[in-house]
């Protein structure tokens, strides 16, 4: 969801640009030369902080812009003293930043929301949504470990972080699967993200297609790979939906209880079923009633959203 922000970044800056983030996300931007060095930090407490701000210190920054919207993160950037820490004054950290960029009240999609900070520090906008590279050494790294998966197939993202609220019925990905496999008779693989397994083994133990559906643990470089390579991808509302859409690959994504407002951006790749019940959208991570807005998308309704796809790609 930063990407447009860090291309207009790269394009208005002259000096070098360092990021500072999980030693995951890098894989992410791999390919696109948006930064001159990445400095991860995956390790919480007090000792990796100061550790990172001592490799920092050791370099004369001008400026930090800070995304997330954790205290943490713009204690780093106070810390360092540095003469410009740019950023959104959310959760009581405004004192540690003397640039703030301002909010409005209306929801804004996270592509918006680091884009007005671009338009703060006097930037150009370039890119309106996310856009992805796979690199020939990705390519490599992925055909060595999963060099069985071959096309064409089917990916479904089951889990998502956020919480259950947002996962489409077990039973609902089952029957979609079989769906595609007697139909299309392609391979369907259930890509689960750290602690989905359990969720990905109930869809498998649901599924009378066994021979042709599968799941596959992947670290996210290995997963942006697979997914650049599928037919399609089914996805709940989570972060792998927005990796699929910006390596342009069409994602059918069941839209549950969160308001779109904070993940709409223009894309012909992504293909939003929701059902609009009264309680939608709460924005809460467990549902406290029947689960309608999930459970009333059918495998049925999916199904036909896939037929769609598949025949406008071979048509």
């Amino acid at each position: 969801m930063a990407v447009p922000f860090l291309h207009a970044l790269r394009a208005y800056v002259y000096g070098e640009i360092w990021a500072v983030g999980k030693s995951n996300a890098i894989h992410l931007y791999n390919g696109l030369n948006l930064f001159d060095r990445f400095i991860a930090v995956d390790e919480r407490g007090v000792i990796p902080f100061l550790d990172t701000v001592s490799v920092l210190k050791k370099i004369s920054f001008k400026r930090g812009i800070v995304l997330p919207h954790s205290f943490r993160s713009a204690l780093l950037f106070f810390t360092l003293l540095l003469r410009e820490r740019i950023g959104y004054a959310r959760n009581k950290r405004g004192f540690m930043l003397n640039r703030k960029v301002g909010e409005g009240n209306d929801i804004e999609s996270m592509v918006e929301h680091y884009l007005r900070i671009i338009d703060a520090i006097g930037g150009k906008r370039s890119l309106d949504s996310p856009v992805l590279l796979v690199t020939e050494d990705e390519e490599q790294k992925f055909d060595k470990q999963f060099g069985d998966i071959r096309k064409p197939y089917a990916v479904f993202i089951a889990g998502a972080q956020y919480g259950p609220s947002k996962c489409w019925p077990a039973c609902h990905f089952s029957e979609l699967a079989d769906m595609i496999v007697k139909r299309y008779g392609m391979r369907v693989y259930i890509l689960p993200g750290k602690g989905e397994e359990e969720a990905a083994g109930e869809i498998l133990a649901g599924v009378t297609e066994k021979n042709n559906v599968e799941v596959r643990s992947m670290n996210v470089m290995d997963l942006k790979v697979c997914i650049s390579r599928a037919s399609f991808v089914v996805s709940n509302d989570t972060g792998p939906r927005h990796l699929a859409a910006a390596l342009s690959i069409p994602t059918v994504v069941l839209m549950g209880p969160m308001d779109e407002g904070y993940t709409r951006y223009p894309s012909p790749w992504t293909h939003p079923l929701r059902k609009d019940v009264p309680c939608r959208p709460c924005n809460k991570r467990h549902c406290d009633k029947g689960h309608d807005c999930l459970v009333q998308i059918t495998p049925g309704e999916v199904f036909e959203k896939v037929e769609e796809i598949i025949e406008k790609r071979t048509g």
